[in-house]
């Protein structure tokens, strides 16, 4: 039986089919009640009635989209593509997306540094294009990871940290547009998955393949606590056993509350509690595939996932009680789901099937 965000014992017979929960204590310590009307009837038509929406679509992209970054200005955004390209939408003329870059390589990380006008680009082989935005010019490019380059983190000080396929992270400083490589540290066999830095910028969290998340300080990037996300002979996951690890795709931490939020192979989305040593406080089935993508809105109300389920979903940030389901049902995406981000109030998803979709979420 696992905790709830404040402690209080749940059960999982209360998970719904698709991850909801009837009832949960939320973060700030106020029980609700399963029997409480307030609580299930908004749940039960979320689930049960979906409607058709009407995204915006953003299209031309000739490959999968791996990642999305919010551009400098209101409503701007960039993805990046299989198909190599590095694409400038914005969500008042979503018809009209420009071409900023093109790196010859499948994208899958991009990180955008506003007031020195560079964008990071990580590629399939591992390389690190650095590009001009003002001028869509590449000005440096790198290679230091041998395998694909899965996630670029900007640190609070402007530092660089990449997460390798290589089982590394890089982390490299910057002078005048141009990075230099400061440390390569090697932490898994396994691909890196994700990386998340906490609220105070004191930690950082590493999501590894080979089921730990490492979470490693800012400073000289030593080692503080690694948490092991082992399945005990779950149904859901076939072929599981007790030791069976499950690999992590996806990393974020609550902007308001000390949390960590994991998102796993096996479809979990499991939180850690920060002050506690980073002990487990509950975990739950959010989607039948792994998950790729998590991120909050900025006030930290909402939560967002990206999942190879097809589906995207966005949760109440202190319960992670369900709000909306975003698939194919409804008018969404028609293959993986492998990006999620917020763009004021609009959440932004990138997909295989090639497409960039807005949604309402107010």
């Amino acid at each position: 039986m696992a905790q709830s965000l404040d402690h209080q014992q749940f059960d999982k017979s209360q998970v719904a089919p698709d991850g909801g929960y009837g009832s949960r204590n939320d973060l700030d310590h106020e029980a609700t009640s399963a029997k409480d009307p307030r609580h299930i009837r908004p749940l039960l038509l979320v689930l049960s009635l979906p409607k058709r929406m009407s995204p915006l679509l953003f299209s031309g992209h000739r490959g999968p989209i791996y990642s999305l970054v919010n551009a400098s200005g209101s409503g701007l955004f960039y993805s990046g593509s299989g198909d190599g390209l590095v694409v400038k939408w914005e969500i008042a003329r979503a018809d009209n997306g420009s071409s900023l870059v093109d790196v010859g390589q499948a994208i899958f990380a991009l990180a955008l540094l506003p007031d020195h006008g560079i964008l990071v680009v990580g590629t399939e082989g591992g390389n690190l294009h650095v590009v001009d935005v003002q001028e869509g010019s590449e000005v440096q490019l790198l290679k230091v990871h041998v395998r694909g380059l899965y996630r670029i983190l900007v640190l609070p000080d402007e530092r660089i940290v990449c997460a390798g396929g290589d089982g590394s992270i890089s982390i490299w400083s910057h002078t005048n547009r141009r990075l230099e490589l400061q440390r390569q540290i090697p932490l898994a066999e396994s691909k890196l998955r994700d990386l998340a830095v906490s609220p105070d910028g004191q930690h950082l969290a590493v999501a590894c393949g080979d089921g730990t998340i490492r979470i490693l300080d800012t400073q000289l990037f030593n080692e503080l606590f690694t948490l092991r996300v082992n399945t005990v002979n779950d149904p859901a996951v076939i072929g599981a056993t007790d030791e069976t690890q499950i690999g992590i795709g996806a990393l974020a931490y609550h902007p308001n509350k000390p949390v960590l939020v994991s998102g796993g192979k096996d479809g979990y989305l499991r939180t850690w509690q920060m002050s506690t040593s980073y002990a487990p406080l509950l975990d739950f089935a959010a989607h039948k595939g792994s998950i790729y993508g998590i991120a909050f809105n900025a006030d930290g109300t909402r939560c967002a996932t990206a999942s190879r389920d097809k589906s995207a979903k966005v949760w109440d940030a202190a319960t992670f009680a369900p709000l909306m389901r975003l698939d194919r049902g409804v008018g969404g995406h028609t293959h993986s789901v492998n990006a999620v981000l917020w763009c004021g109030h609009r959440l932004i998803t990138g997909s295989d099937d090639r497409r960039v979709m807005g949604w309402e979420t107010q």
